[in-house]
Parts: structure tokens; sequence; C-alpha cells
């Protein structure tokens, strides 16, 4: 079977408003760290790299915690490794990180992107909506996936204008953040099956518009 590289780029805020929610947030993030390990081990065809970076605004408000890095050199983070302050550059932090990942994945690669956050955009400078949503829609073109999770918006609304298809809202407290990274790794896991299955029968791989049907209709 053809060896194919998984890129899993994490954007997460990490401005004041994540407070309330901040140790949920810090398992959620390791429970998905575990996914990715735990996929890189059920399919070894599949190589996992991980990219992870939280953000707030102002002059250091991008934090790359991991780059491009095999998951078996990824440690689960801690306190000093995610910081909360600030406000909310979420269209600087996705085009700042997108950007990087192009000159990192070529186009035979499989590329997820999941961008989590409790509250609007309000402090970018550099890259506007516009921007984003243009940027977005070229690589799903290409086969990268997008997924836009949320709080204290309307989350389809502000996926669909930055082109973002696959969206989930969230409840910002401790039970709602829980179960929110619980459907990502059960989403995220299922992914990893759908690429494998498309290696192991040689078929092409395009965006998962679906990311997270099946918990969708869950009704636990």
């Amino acid at each position: 079977m053809e060896t194919k590289r998984i890129f899993n780029l994490i954007i997460l805020d990490a401005s004041g408003s994540m407070r309330s929610i901040y140790n949920q947030a810090l398992s959620g993030v390791n429970e998905t760290i575990q996914t990715i390990r735990s996929a890189q081990e059920k399919h070894p065809e599949m190589q996992q790299f991980l990219t992870l970076a939280s953000f707030n605004a102002g002059e250091d408000y991008l934090h790359r915690i991991y780059e491009a890095e095999t998951i078996a050199n990824v440690k689960y983070i801690t306190k000093e490794d995610y910081v909360t302050s600030g406000c909310t550059a979420l269209y600087d932090a996705m085009g700042d990180m997108v950007s990087d990942m192009q000159q990192k994945a070529s186009h035979e690669d499989v590329v997820l992107v999941t961008v989590i956050t409790d509250g609007y955009e309000n402090s970018s400078r550099r890259w506007s909506g516009k921007q984003i949503k243009s940027i977005v829609q070229e690589l799903r073109q290409q086969g990268w996936t997008f997924n836009y999770i949320g709080a204290n918006q309307d989350v389809d609304q502000v996926a669909d204008s930055i082109g973002i298809h696959n969206a989930l809202a969230f409840d910002s407290n401790e039970a709602g953040t829980k179960r929110m990274f619980s459907r990502l790794s059960a989403a995220t896991d299922l992914f990893y099956d759908k690429m494998y299955y498309s290696l192991d029968n040689d078929s092409p791989i395009y965006e998962d518009r679906d990311f997270f049907y099946d918990d969708k209709n869950d009704k636990d």
C-alpha cells in the first residue's frame, strides 16, 4: 500500500475568554493528540504530522507549539504551552498558519485543518475575512479538509463567511467543551479510517464534506 502523509493543523483560540473553559480545552487538545497517535499505530502506512498553534492578538499573537512534527515526537501540552490573554485575531492566525502549511504539504498529502474558538474575530491586522475565504476555497478544491468549531456565535454563518463547510457548535462551559472534544476525536478517527480506505482501494482522496455528519446524529 502507498504511504500517505497526513498533516493535522490545529488552530486554537487562546484569548482571555477561553479562561472559563481552560482546563477542558487543555485536556481536549491532549485527547486529540492521543487520537492522532492511536491512528498512527492503527494505520502505520499513514504518516501523521501535527502542527498546533494557539492565538490571541497583538504583536506576539501567535504561539507555534508544534510545526509539522511527527506524532511520535509530540508530547501532551501543558499550561506552559497554552497561555490565554487578550482578544481574537482569528483571520491572522488562519492566514499565517494555512500559508505556512502550504509550504510544507505537497499536492499528494492529506491536510486536515481544525479551528477552535469561543468567540468572533475582532483583532486581525494582516488578513481579512475575504482573503481567508479565498484561500480556504482554493485549498478545498485541492482536497484539504477544513473544520470550524465555535461557541457564542452563529457557527454556520461564520464558517460559511470564511468558506468552510464543516462546522460544529459547542457550549462554552465544562460539559459542553468536554463533549465537543469527544465529538472531535470521534470524527477525526472516522476521517482517518476513510483516508485509509481510500489508500487501500487506490481511490482518489477528496475533501471530507461530512466530517461531523455522524456526530450530528448522535442522540446521547
